[in-house]
């Protein structure tokens, strides 16, 4: 079987409740444990079998 995945990165909020470290860093890259947070996601993503396609979400402020 053939698998798609969908992970939300964020919406406009600017991650006021993570203050400071979301100053300068969107929350999908925040350093945990020497990786950002995305990281982690697809590592767990990659061993998937059958996954082939993952679609990434976020939002952009013009």
């Amino acid at each position: 079987m053939i698998y798609k995945a969908v992970i939300l990165l964020g919406g406009p909020s600017h991650g006021t409740r993570f203050r400071p470290l979301s100053l300068n860093i969107p929350k999908p890259l925040f350093p945990i444990a020497r990786h950002p947070i995305i990281w982690y996601h697809l590592d767990a993503l990659s061993k998937v079998e059958g996954l082939k396609e993952v679609l990434l979400i976020g939002f952009y402020e013009d």
